[in-house]
């Protein structure tokens, strides 16, 4: 009789083998693509006993703590070898496969964040890439990796408004996380092949007329490598040689450009330009406005009346 199969080590299903309550977690998934896991465990009694024992799947996954451990350190077992990690500062990282087995213990409380990456998402990865598939993940328990320090504080609001994020750039975070993983951690390699140029003028014209027209943020940098014909990865090199920037932020220099011509006609609310440029509220639109031009949008649309 097949037996059914224990679901994937992220969200409450982490949070049970870690013997919490519930824990805050984010799927990102893309078309025809192995998806990548976000989940964020919280524990001010810490984690006395070790935690229960996670099935054997083909994953890895990539921890990084909030909080420094405990100054009495804490235990990781690997099938049947055992780590003892005296000191685990803010931002350091542990790489666990889920084939081996992994287990913890830290006697203080605890804030991690989980990467659950399956096997299949970075083999995606390195044929978009170009690169050697990844066998092992390499680490160090308890390295400071600042990079992804940063890459989690930025996507962590995601976890308790996933709504609040466009798909885009849950779809770049997603891309940027796997490059950084296999470049820091994954074996040496060179590129098989080179890269020259940047989309061709109907590619660039194709995705420029995308963008205008979905201005919303649903776009999906899968469907734009697949209108111009390239893998995501080709597609994310391309665009940037292009246009000098990342997809996202194109999209927020794009929302900003209707947004102006909007605000020079002066006949929408600030909240209908908001919405008209592919904002959600007015309140995420004027601090996106300020932060991209330096001037609130009220202040900038009396003084380009003015002028």
């Amino acid at each position: 009789m097949a037996t059914l199969q224990e679901p994937a080590a992220y969200g409450g299903q982490m949070a049970k083998y870690f013997r919490l309550g519930k824990a805050d977690s984010l799927v990102i998934s893309q078309a025809r693509k192995p998806p990548l896991a976000i989940t964020r465990l919280i524990s001010s009694g810490g984690l006395p006993e070790q935690t229960a024992s996670i099935p054997p799947e083909k994953a890895f996954v990539v921890s990084i703590h909030l909080t420094p451990a405990s100054d009495r350190g804490c235990d990781i077992w690997v099938e049947d070898r055992h780590s003892r990690i005296p000191i685990w500062p803010a931002g350091g990282v542990g790489i666990y496969d889920l084939e081996s087995n992994p287990r913890t213990r830290n006697p203080s409380a605890v804030d991690w964040v989980h990467y659950h990456i399956p096997r299949s998402t970075l083999d995606a990865f390195t044929e978009d890439a170009e690169k050697p598939r990844v066998q092992h993940l390499r680490s160090v328990y308890g390295i400071v990796d600042r990079i992804l320090w940063q890459m989690t504080q930025i996507v962590l609001p995601s976890l308790q408004n996933p709504d609040g994020f466009c798909e885009l750039f849950l779809d770049h975070f997603r891309l940027l996380f796997c490059a950084h993983v296999v470049t820091s951690y994954g074996p040496p390699c060179n590129v098989r092949g080179s890269f020259k140029g940047g989309l061709a003028p109907w590619q660039r014209k194709r995705v420029e007329d995308l963008f205008r027209e979905n201005l919303e943020g649903k776009l999906r940098l899968s469907a734009l490598a697949d209108e111009c014909g390239l893998s995501v990865s080709h597609f994310a090199r391309s665009f940037r040689r292009t246009f000098a920037t990342s997809p996202h932020q194109y999209l927020i220099l794009q929302r900003i450009k209707k947004a102006k011509g909007l605000l020079t006609a002066n006949r929408l609310s600030l909240l209908e330009v908001a919405l008209e440029s592919g904002f959600s509220d007015q309140a995420s639109f004027s601090r996106t406005f300020k932060g991209v031009v330096g001037t609130p949008p009220g202040k900038w649309q009396r003084e380009a009346t003015h002028q």
